[in-house]
């Protein structure tokens, strides 16, 4: 679909250790300049989730993306919306599946890729449930610059703290070292993050769903992560060579204890019983004293 040199050229702003990750990050940043600079979906989505972290917040990505995850701002049949995607996107990504959901229906583009191997896959997903948010809304400018496409587009999405706190739901609620990963990162890389928002964002969002999870859920639910065979399985093939290299257990040690420190035991409620013992097991104690 994409030219092999231009590819290459976008791996500078992509460092994913496939080329295939490669050409599929043009893509959606492409999808992204389209959706968003078309007028009427403009006004009736924002983007959320790990890719809009990575590419709108995080001075450079930590990890490869592969989805677009949107949520509506507005009330309503999603019928049209499905109709201006598929008119936007659909000209240069094909026709695309539709899956049916009464919360997050979703759209399946296949593209051919760059070295004939089997289809590249792009999923478009959006939210249809959790239409208001919690903080004021963002604009953020986005650009693409590359031979095969040149653009840009100003995206609405949600506060940094806001973001989190569905990162931070996904978290506890899914065994994805991604999602651990990312977290850790924001800690990392964004000066003055409200981690006290982040937790009282995920607080409202379980809320509004009927849900509820306390300190002592949430401590127990991390530490059966780190027992977890699959947990850490899925983050790998997404990180560049060198980040992948230094992804030792000592640093997911560290990563754990930094997400503990600051959104875990912020979160309402004592904390669980078997919480000390946990900390011990897997040598945890000395960095959580760090904090």
């Amino acid at each position: 679909m994409i030219p092999r040199m231009n590819i290459v050229a976008w791996s500078a702003a992509a460092p994913w250790p496939e080329l295939r990750q490669v050409e599929q990050d043009l893509i959606i940043s492409r999808a992204l300049i389209d959706l968003f600079g078309d007028p009427v979906l403009a006004a009736e989505l924002r983007f959320r989730g790990g890719t809009a972290i990575n590419k709108l917040f995080f001075p450079k990505p930590l990890r490869y993306s592969e989805d677009i995850d949107l949520v509506r701002t507005t009330a309503g049949p999603i019928g049209p919306i499905l109709d201006r995607i598929r008119t936007v996107l659909g000209p240069w990504l094909g026709r695309a599946a539709f899956d049916q959901s009464d919360t997050a229906p979703k759209l399946r583009f296949r593209i051919p890729a760059e070295d004939g191997t089997a289809e590249m896959r792009l999923k478009v997903e959006i939210n249809t449930r959790e239409i208001d948010t919690f903080d004021e809304p963002l604009a953020v400018p986005f650009a693409v610059v590359n031979p095969w496409f040149s653009g840009k587009a100003t995206i609405a999405t949600f506060t940094p703290e806001e973001l989190l706190a569905t990162k931070l739901r996904a978290l506890l609620q899914r065994d994805k070292g991604r999602d651990l990963l990312d977290l850790a990162h924001a800690l990392d890389v964004l000066p003055g993050l409200n981690t006290a928002r982040v937790v009282e964002c995920l607080s409202l969002y379980l809320a509004r769903a009927g849900q509820a999870i306390n300190r002592a859920e949430a401590e127990k639910r991390m530490f059966a992560k780190l027992v977890a065979p699959r947990f850490l399985t899925d983050i790998r093939p997404l990180l560049t060579a060198e980040t992948a290299e230094q992804l030792t257990d000592a640093a997911v040690r560290r990563s754990f204890a930094t997400v503990f420190r600051h959104f875990i035991m912020a979160m309402p409620g004592a904390a669980w019983a078997k919480t000390p013992e946990k900390l011990e097991k897997f040598d945890l104690e000395a960095l959580l004293a760090r904090g």
